[in-house]
């Protein structure tokens, strides 16, 4: 009776570690299978092949996989700060991106890291392999037809700020940080500059009197970029926003983070 209950758990746990999107939990699963195995060999009357098992498929390769994803189960994004959709706040990273993006890391099963770059720097840091998403207020219209680029999340607009003499190629704020951007305008400094909707009223607060500030015409959404050799994290990206869409839960997310 006790062997026909363990033959009948070693296919469900079998079902149970493949299905699993966490790693962690997959791998835990596979462990508590060869656990399982090894008894069913003790039962089966071959107690060699139980301690064998025991000790290398549920102790020894369990704790090879665990080292393993402990060094590879990160996703790791780059981004500039947008103001509440992704940025620093007391020594944390906040806003509506990085919780949607914490979730996402979370369905995975992996260790969420995010790495504040100039703003120029995103696309490259993907195309180098040194990233796995680029967010940080994101224009989806704007971007290169070979990127990978997720559905829109969140409609958005686009401004031009401009004013001053632009001859000095030292005043160009072009693909700095956003608070290199902010500098300028608190310095009156010249400035050429298109703003997503987060940034230019992040930028509104200050003083733009000096400036010369025009909304370009046009239907606009908020996107999150992929590596362009992670088509499969694309497409996972995509089903976790739909999901977070059809749930509730990302009109839920909007209003916390921009009402």
């Amino acid at each position: 009776m006790t062997r026909a209950v363990l033959l009948l758990l070693l296919p469900a746990l079998a079902v149970f570690s493949l299905s699993q999107r966490r790693r962690l939990t997959a791998v835990m699963g596979m462990g508590l299978f060869s656990l399982v195995l090894a008894a069913t060999y003790l039962f089966a009357h071959a107690p060699d092949v139980a301690i064998t098992e025991t000790a290398i498929g549920a102790a020894l390769v369990t704790f090879t996989y665990v080292l393993a994803i402990r060094k590879t189960g990160r996703l790791v994004v780059v981004c500039d700060e947008a103001p509440r959709l992704i940025s620093r706040e007391g020594g944390e990273i906040v806003g509506l991106e990085q919780e949607i993006l914490s979730g996402f890391a979370r369905e995975l099963g992996l260790d969420l890291v995010v790495r504040i770059v100039p703003r120029g720097d995103v696309g490259a840091a993907l195309g180098r392999g040194e990233a796995d998403i680029g967010a940080g207020g994101i224009i989806r219209q704007v971007q290169h037809k070979a990127a990978l680029i997720t559905a829109g999340f969140l409609p958005s607009a686009l401004y031009r700020v401009s004013g001053g003499e632009m001859h000095d190629l030292k005043h160009r704020v072009h693909e700095e940080y956003f608070e290199d951007t902010l500098e300028a305008i608190r310095d009156h400094r010249p400035l050429s500059i298109t703003l997503d909707l987060a940034r230019f009223l992040g930028a509104s607060r200050l003083n733009l009197s000096n400036y010369d500030v025009e909304r370009i015409e046009g239907d606009f959404s908020y996107c999150f970029l992929v590596s362009p050799d992670q088509p499969e994290l694309l497409m996972q990206m995509n089903a976790y926003l739909e999901d977070l869409s059809n749930s509730g839960k990302m009109k839920r997310l909007i209003g916390r983070h921009l009402s």
